[in-house]
């Protein structure tokens, strides 16, 4: 097993600044006039830098990764009755005006460090040492790609700049004619800058093969949902102009550019698909795996999880045994994403709980992010994905009426008894079932045997704070599916296809969208693919408009008893088509700008739009 304990990046420092203008915090102790001093600084920050991801991690609500999901068809907010933010985040709509202030907040620390890095690189002597200096820009240039890509799909026209810092007043840029050129001016930059090999390989940074794949991602985000190109299979769209010069970008960026950087990516970086869809899912370790019939055939044959920083995983945020209640970060270095996703707490009012050893080797958490009924009901049985990502419940416990399994609990909402089994916290026989608290999850049947019983739960809680598996943003299969869909070429979709063990198909965009609904399910790509496969102003007969809208009428559990999903204060359809799947912008920061020139609310939000608020939890 490859690096599978306890990874993450390094601890965050306060070195970048944030102007006001952007948030109602300063986040500056040192500033530009005084560092970064020496290269020894820089990759400091660079490790402040990459820990912005994991400072998102404290509010798992409030992160790209697990928003888009909820938002999505995939999944239902779902968890207890009192959970109204997922509800509302699932909904399209608000329950309270800070919903997103953290995510805010967190973008704007993240740009600011990028800044902080490109600005200063050459302040340094890098005489024979080039190749650092590249590298270390191009990370930055990716990292500032990146968080201008999650601030632009989540607020779409949002303050922007690209200096030492920001201006005061910073108002509003647009995503479509400003902010997307350079995104993808950082991502192709980074990409030229960047050499294969430069960092240790599963280490957590950037590398030249995750840029090409996220400047795919962002070009195919832009043509799609801005520039309204349909089947980008068949479409030559112009080159993007830049208006800019940039270094290693250039001043424009064609199909071809971005066509050559993902067969580069595929072909040269390094990276490689593991050879069975279901080792890339932590339920496979080896602690777990021989007691769960599902993996019995690789159990046996000596196959375990591919581990975190495995071949397939192109970009990923990592964490370790460092969360706390308390401090900065607090919670950030464990994969909250993995409790929020747990088989639901509590129980059925006569004492029986989910996530004991009955439910192996699936552990208990909140039950936030359930699957929506109609993945389940829509993917076909004969893809063996389908079980390799989604547990459902009611089949696989084998309750009795004596001694129930998984049971629907009193406080459950939008619970269809479908779990994400790519997320969920993992148990073992191994672990400690007298006590959640000490050794509950497989990581701390593994930090036990590690230790040799020593090395202590930092937070003291195994059951809310021992989750290290990585989150992955990008993996190689979902860069393969987007060269077949820039290209028109099967090649590497038919390779995606037999690891999957289905049938291979033309790459036709029908194809396409099919195979990167079922590939990526419940990794949180599917609502953005939606969006640009809809176009901007898309209303509500788009196709996103369409998938969402099936949520209306899907069977779910509430409180223990069964019944249809409904709207909250509308529609799904009517939310999509009122917001394009933009978020609130966070009311504070309008307050602050007290200016409809430097930053207004996005549509289909604010006090005058009736629908987009919900007071509680919807009631079913």
């Amino acid at each position: 097993m490859k690096k599978i304990y306890l990874l993450a990046i390094a601890a965050l420092f306060t070195f970048a600044s944030c102007e006001d203008a952007l948030d109602s915090s300063n986040y500056t102790q040192a500033n530009t006039s005084n560092f970064p001093a020496t290269a020894d600084d820089l990759n400091s920050e660079l490790a402040a830098l990459y820990g912005v991801m994991n400072q998102m991690s404290t509010t798992p609500l409030e992160t790209p990764w697990f928003v888009n999901y909820i938002m999505s068809d995939d999944a239902n907010g779902a968890g207890g009755t009192g959970d109204v933010e997922s509800h509302a985040i699932g909904h399209l709509t608000a329950n309270k005006e800070n919903l997103f202030d953290n995510a805010w907040h967190n973008t704007y620390v993240g740009i600011a460090r990028a800044n902080a890095i490109i600005y200063a690189v050459d302040a340094m002597n890098w005489t024979g040492q080039e190749k650092v200096r590249n590298q270390l820009l191009g990370e930055a240039y990716f990292m500032r790609g990146l968080f201008y890509l999650w601030g632009v799909q989540f607020w779409g026209d949002i303050p922007a700049y690209w200096a030492a810092a920001a201006p005061d007043p910073c108002p509003q840029q647009s995503a479509d004619e400003v902010i997307f050129p350079h995104i993808l001016a950082d991502f192709y930059s980074a990409y030229s800058l960047m050499s294969n090999g430069a960092t240790k390989f599963g280490d957590g940074h950037a590398t030249r093969g995750a840029a090409a794949g996220m400047l795919a991602r962002a070009y195919l985000f832009y043509q799609g949902f801005y520039k309204k190109v349909g089947d980008m299979t068949k479409a030559s769209p112009a080159e993007v102009a830049f208006g800019f010069e940039q270094e290693g970008a250039g001043t424009s960026l064609s199909k071809a550019q971005v066509v050559a950087a993902v067969e580069d990516a595929i072909k040269n970086s390094g990276y490689k698909l593991v050879e069975d869809f279901r080792l890339l899912w932590q339920y496979t370790n080896e602690f777990s795996a021989p007691a769960y019939s599902f993996v019995a055939d690789l159990a046996a044959a000596g196959k375990y999880w591919a581990g975190n920083g495995n071949t397939e995983e192109m970009f990923q945020v990592q964490y370790m045994n460092a969360g706390s209640w308390n401090g900065n970060i607090a919670m950030g270095f464990t994969n909250q994403a993995s409790l929020y996703c747990g088989l639901r707490c509590d129980d059925d009012g006569a004492g029986h709980v989910n996530g004991d050893a009955d439910e192996l080797p699936f552990g208990q958490g909140w039950g936030q992010g359930t699957i929506n009924a109609n993945l389940w009901l829509e993917w076909p049985d004969s893809d063996p994905r389908k079980r390799a990502t989604i547990v459902c419940c009611t089949d696989h416990f084998g309750d009795t009426p004596e001694i129930p399994s998984f049971v629907f609990t009193t406080s459950c909402s939008e619970d269809a008894g479908l779990y994400n089994k790519k997320w969920m916290p993992i148990t073992s026989p191994a672990s400690t079932w007298s006590d959640f608290n000490t050794c509950y999850t497989w990581w701390g049947a593994l930090r036990e045997q590690i230790g040799g019983g020593e090395i202590a739960q930092n937070n003291g809680n195994s059951f809310q704070g021992e989750h290290y598996a990585d989150m992955v943003l990008l993996r190689l299969a979902d860069v393969m599916l987007m060269h077949a869909e820039l290209t028109g070429d099967r090649t590497y979709l038919n390779m995606v296809q037999r690891r999957a063990g289905v049938t291979e198909t033309d790459a036709t965009l029908a194809n396409i969208q099919n195979e990167r609904r079922w590939e990526l399910a419940g990794e949180g790509i599917r609502f953005n693919d939606l969006r640009r496969w809809s176009g901007k102003d898309g209303g509500e007969g788009c196709l996103a408009a369409t998938m969402l809208e099936k949520q209306n009428g899907s069977e779910v559990n509430y409180t223990m008893k069964w019944t249809r999903m409904k709207h909250a204060t509308s529609s799904w359809k009517q939310r999509y088509a009122e917001t394009d799947g933009f978020l609130m912008i966070p009311p504070a920061q309008i307050s602050i700008a007290n200016n409809p020139e430097v930053l207004k609310q996005n549509a289909g939000w604010g006090s005058g739009v009736a629908d987009a608020n919900m007071s509680g939890t919807p009631i079913y």
